[in-house]
């Protein structure tokens, strides 16, 4: 599977962890800017202003790095997603909590 193939299926699966969370437009935008500066050399900067998950930009000097920084933040972004949602999993009401345990009645 190419580079390009593998982001579009995990940019495919952060839209879907997100997609029932309160998100905005900017979470579903993943970027690789060709900026060319002062008449330097390109360079390739890897964005995502997002709302749920948040990236400084990335400079890198080539588009193959661009795509590898870009891969590695959006698996990175799935994780957290996939964590924050088993940890949701995992919250316990307080009657589900043994009574030596639990530090207030309701």
């Amino acid at each position: 599977m190419k580079q390009t193939e593998k982001i579009t299926k995990l940019a495919g699966e952060y839209h879907e962890l997100i997609a029932g969370q309160k998100h905005r437009a900017g979470d579903c935008h993943w970027k690789i800017e060709t900026r060319w500066s002062y008449g330097n050399s390109p360079v390739f900067v890897v964005s995502h202003n997002g709302y749920l998950h948040k990236m400084e930009e990335t400079i890198c000097g080539s588009y193959e790095a661009a795509l590898a920084v870009l891969r590695d933040e959006l698996k990175d972004a799935i994780e957290i997603e996939r964590c924050s949602i088993a940890e949701c999993n995992d919250i316990r009401f307080p009657d589900d909590i043994p009574g030596e345990l639990r530090a207030f009645e309701l």
